[in-house]
């Protein structure tokens, strides 16, 4: 998913080995995605749906400082979809085909030029005009276009996969993903934004618009100028767009569900890109996360481990901060020891019995942790008599294997009064 600055003139283009990291958190995803649509769906034929790569690139790169040939977007998507048709076939006994249409967007002609060259090289040539689309244009311009080819391939559903790694803030306006979301309720998007991008964009006088929106000073709060963090460098500028920008990009554009951690290079650094992955389901958000979790040490957030990861006084608007939270075993330990209180005053709070889905769906954006993570925690509250699980005909759940969605979950009337020390927060 290429950005403005790079070079297509000779031949594939230079690429930093964070933009590596990211590719494979993406491909991860999409693999994930086909498992999880395909789990449940014994007896289905065909599978359809639309992929679109809004800032594709070249196709192809080499690794920055090394040489070595790196597949871009375009081509990591298409053999994604292949090793997940093998993954979801495997045990079938009828396969079930994954019926996928691409659509590849960028308004640089060398770009295109070189990726339709390596889609031949790769075999893919006779499909372009078929299956792959290939559109010269910018993502805005080029949105209605998109639009009528998803709905055309899947007239029902409109479903499609949106990957859209602008390099600036705002060329993928809010407005525009709201239409999208209108228009293709089931659809996902997952909007990439470069750190140094943000720096540019952002200013103290935005900073004061969202502000007003968190209904928290946060010039204030952080103690300087957005001008001064952007000049030290430190992880608090990534603090600021992850607690802040979420708000004026997440809550206007129509998505009710979403993840907004940041992809580091190579297992180091505080997060080069943004990632942010946007949906109208929860068990959507749900896979997202576990692939951040499968990633581990690739990806980071500055917030809690429980239900409060982007409460401001975890954010480091209230407290010193150091470090991140980077989804390895030191994370889901926190997560472990934090999470059963979180749910266990969440619970109490309630005046009737919750289904697990329905809790998760109402808490899981301020969580890093996933439904199977839950699951874990509620069956360490089962287990000491804090809450009750029950199915829909009656049946006590004490084991998160065995939880469902539709169960119900309440606070055990005779139990003792729920007291559980924090092991740790950061």
């Amino acid at each position: 998913m290429a950005k403005s600055h790079y070079d297509w003139r000779n031949g594939p283009a230079e690429i930093d080995s964070h933009s590596v990291t990211k590719h494979e958190v993406l491909v991860g995803y999409l693999i994930r995605y086909f498992e999880q649509r395909t789990l449940n769906a014994r007896g289905r034929e065909r599978l359809r749906i639309t992929l679109v790569d809004g800032f594709c690139g070249g196709g192809l790169y080499t690794l920055k400082g090394r040489g070595t040939e790196i597949l871009g977007s375009p081509l990591r998507m298409l053999d994604a979809v292949r090793e997940a048709s093998v993954r979801v076939n495997a045990q079938r006994i009828k396969p079930i085909e994954l019926d996928v249409r691409y659509i590849f967007i960028d308004k640089d002609a060398r770009a295109l030029s070189h990726l339709k060259q390596v889609l031949h090289d790769k075999g893919y040539g006779t499909q372009i005009g078929q299956s792959i689309h290939v559109i010269h244009d910018d993502f805005a311009s080029a949105s209605s276009t998109v639009l009528r080819l998803i709905k055309a391939h899947t007239p029902l559903a409109h479903t499609a996969l949106f990957f859209l790694d602008q390099y600036g803030y705002s060329e993928v306006p809010a407005s525009l993903i709201q239409q999208i979301f209108a228009e293709s309720p089931k659809s996902e998007v997952v909007l990439t934004f470069h750190v140094s991008a943000f720096a540019t964009y952002t200013n103290d006088e935005f900073t004061d618009k969202v502000s007003g929106k968190l209904a928290v000073d946060i010039r204030s709060a952080l103690g300087r100028t957005i001008e001064q963090i952007k000049e030290e460098g430190s992880a608090d500028w990534r603090r600021f767009i992850q607690a802040a920008l979420y708000q004026a990009l997440v809550k206007d554009c129509g998505a009710e569900y979403f993840t907004p951690f940041f992809i580091r290079g190579e297992g180091s650094g505080q997060g080069e890109y943004w990632l942010v992955h946007l949906s109208r389901h929860p068990r959507a958000q749900d896979v997202m996360k576990q692939v951040h979790w499968e990633h581990q040490n690739h990806s980071i957030h500055y917030g809690g481990a429980g239900l409060d990861m982007l409460a401001t006084h975890m954010m480091g608007f209230r407290q010193q901060f150091k470090g991140g939270f980077v989804f390895d075993d030191v994370a889901q330990s926190l997560s472990a020891g934090v999470l059963p209180q979180h749910l266990a005053e969440n619970i109490f709070k309630r005046a009737q019995p919750v289904q697990i889905g329905e809790l998760y769906a109402s808490t899981c954006n301020t969580s890093p942790s996933t439904s199977l993570m839950y699951k874990d925690a509620l069956q360490r509250l089962s287990g000491e008599k804090d809450i009750v699980i029950r199915s829909e005909d009656g049946t006590v759940r004490r084991l998160a294997r065995y939880m469902r969605d539709t169960d119900w979950v309440e606070r055990n009337r005779q139990g003792s009064l729920f007291v559980v020390p924090l092991r740790g927060g950061l």
